[in-house]
């Protein structure tokens, strides 16, 4: 409640209290039969399309770890048994 009330305490507004029955704008609108369906489309996620990376992007990256030097020794080190320690340090 404090939240909303320091976020409405920048705007300059009235708040005036009407009886359920003289406020028949809310009222009709709170009822609206085809609310529901509207909000369920609305929040419905379609997919539009499925990429996959190109086999020449896949050669490409390989490619470039093949001639990375840094690349090498984390894939040097991470096919090494988990017990053995390499030119990385084990901590």
């Amino acid at each position: 409640m404090t939240r909303w009330l320091s976020f409405f305490a920048e705007y300059d507004f009235r708040v005036e209290y009407k009886p359920g029955r003289l406020n028949v704008v809310a009222d009709a609108l709170s009822r609206r039969p085809y609310y529901a369906v509207k909000t369920a489309e609305a929040n419905r996620i379609g997919v539009e399309r499925v990429s996959a990376p190109s086999s020449s992007l896949i050669d490409d990256v390989k490619a470039g770890y093949a001639s990375d030097a840094d690349v090498k020794q984390l894939l040097r080190y991470a096919s090494a048994p988990s017990n053995s320690c390499t030119s990385l340090s084990c901590a």
